[in-house]
């Protein structure tokens, strides 16, 4: 498979400046263009304490930036974050076994998800998170998501690398507070 990114192009954007915004949205429109996301979200992870923050989102108000959410350990922790691999699925019913908010995720209207990790240094610091409709995400999307997994790494490694903890993809907008549901999930 060709490479789906221009190294010029990325060359120039990390050379720049914001550049972990600007990368991002290059990796955002270059996963639309060649896999298709009804909904993109990005994570970063804090695995001893068991949950995942926002740092970007196309849909702020279901899905706000800087809220924490809970991570359980099973077949998509042991998939993603464990084993540093691609989880995807194809139905709602996948979806749920994983996922507790799997009921707004259907209620937005998607049932096929997919979520690439971005691994540095043997470890998965973040992840781009993708919804669709039923089905979407089949294993020849996933393999063209996979040839942007460099651009998400890099993306995720510009993002981190000052340390800043509450540091997003979408500089300008407010972290959100914790809704409800989310804290309860978070502290379970």
């Amino acid at each position: 498979m060709a490479v789906p990114f221009d190294i010029a192009e990325v060359a120039g954007i990390v050379a720049g400046p914001n550049a972990a915004a600007n990368l991002f949205a290059y990796l955002h429109a270059g996963i639309n263009r060649d896999v298709g996301c009804g909904l993109l979200t990005a994570s970063v992870y804090d695995i001893p304490n068991l949950r995942s923050r926002r740092v970007f989102s196309e849909d702020l108000a279901a899905y706000p930036l800087g809220n924490f959410k809970r991570l359980d350990k099973n077949h998509y922790f042991e998939t993603v974050l464990a084993g540093k691999q691609v989880f995807s699925s194809t139905t709602i019913e996948e979806i749920a076994e994983v996922f507790f908010d799997w009921e707004k995720i259907r209620a937005l209207g998607f049932e096929s998800n997919m979520n690439l990790p971005a691994i540095a240094d043997d470890t998965v610091i973040g992840t781009i998170n993708l919804l669709e409709k039923r089905g979407h995400y089949t294993a020849e999307r996933v393999a063209k998501a996979l040839a942007w997994q460099p651009i998400v790494t890099l993306a995720f490694l510009l993002l981190l690398r000052d340390g800043n903890h509450e540091a997003t993809f979408q500089p300008g907008v407010s972290l959100a507070g914790h809704s409800a549901m989310e804290e309860a999930a978070a502290t379970a």
